[in-house]
């Protein structure tokens, strides 16, 4: 990818520059004449779809504008990226479809208007759910975790908010431990933890990685993706990760939901139409870097469950005909 760790450290301690130049919290993407001059995309771990995503989008985005510069903020996760939109850290955000939704309900209920609701701009590919266990391990399924230590995923992340879902309506209890991907496959190899859970796009290369050092297996979810739709919502649905993937050799049945791209509903229209073109119009581009970015299609762009389309997003797909 185009930037360096180092690269993505300086930018990070910049943000509070960025947007206090920007003055309100909403408006943090700086104007020109013409359109918006910087723009701040917080995504997700290093390691995960969502960072590689969103630098992908950054690259594209400075290529067809030269004038514009974008920083990629390296997050835990969906969770701490909708804190950040909502505080001005950042103009856009990567986010799985059921955190935003819920973050948008949550607000409601605190104040009972939300009257800077979330809003989407696309729904850009899907997450799928993986756990990971050593391949020679005896666990079978998610009941068979019971009292044992499980990476549930950072704090702030999506993935920690489907696992607890997920083990609630399995009326399971484990040993939780808040790691991210990295830390929990490193965890896994050294038998300090005895499961790993992460949702992201396939192949997630850090799970990629961590299979040409160590067997690994995929748990099936069994009944538990039709549980999590009947009660969370449509939001979820039971997918299944190919063979092949991995080096596993059978399907494995899991859930998979959107992930979107997110910003404030008082997001300046010439940013969001100015990131939307681009997306659409260099889609190959950011696809060849990140193959998830495939899913990305203008047909089901616009199906971002509960939450409503940026007035400006709107007006994009309503031009092209949608």
């Amino acid at each position: 990818m185009r930037q360096s760790r180092a690269f993505v450290l300086t930018m990070l301690l910049l943000v509070p520059l960025f947007c206090s130049a920007a003055g309100s919290p909403g408006g943090s993407a700086l104007r020109d004449e013409t359109g918006p001059d910087r723009i701040v995309i917080t995504a997700g771990t290093t390691a995960g779809v969502y960072f590689a995503w969103a630098t992908a989008v950054a690259h594209e985005l400075e290529k067809a504008h030269p004038s514009l510069s974008v920083v990629v903020l390296p997050s835990s996760g969906s969770i701490e990226n909708l804190a950040r939109l909502e505080n001005g850290q950042a103009d856009l955000a990567v986010s799985a479809n059921d955190a935003a939704e819920a973050q948008n309900e949550r607000r409601s209920a605190e104040d009972g208007s939300a009257d800077i609701p979330l809003r989407a701009i696309a729904r850009i590919y899907d997450d799928y759910y993986h756990v990971v266990v050593p391949s020679g391990s005896k666990i079978r399924s998610v009941t068979d975790l019971a009292g044992l230590k499980v990476a549930i995923g950072d704090p702030g992340s999506g993935t920690a908010l489907i696992a607890r879902r997920l083990l609630g309506l399995a009326e399971v209890s484990v040993q939780e431990k808040e790691l991210g991907i990295v830390d929990g496959l490193n965890a896994l190899q050294k038998g300090d933890v005895d499961a790993v859970f992460w949702s992201g796009g396939v192949p997630t290369a850090a799970i990629q990685n961590a299979a040409k050092r160590m067997p690994i297996r995929l748990l099936g979810l069994g009944e538990l993706p039709r549980q999590m739709r009947a009660t969370y919502g449509a939001v979820y649905r039971p997918a299944a990760i190919p063979p092949g993937r991995y080096g596993i050799t059978q399907q494995v049945d899991t859930l998979a939901l959107a992930n979107l791209l997110v910003t404030r509903a008082d997001a300046d229209p010439d940013m969001v139409t100015t990131v939307i073109s681009t997306i659409f119009a260099r889609r190959a581009a950011i696809a060849a870097a990140v193959p998830a970015a495939n899913q990305t299609d203008l047909r089901t762009a616009i199906l971002t469950g509960g939450l409503e389309l940026h007035p400006a997003a709107a007006k994009y797909y309503r031009q092209e005909k949608l």
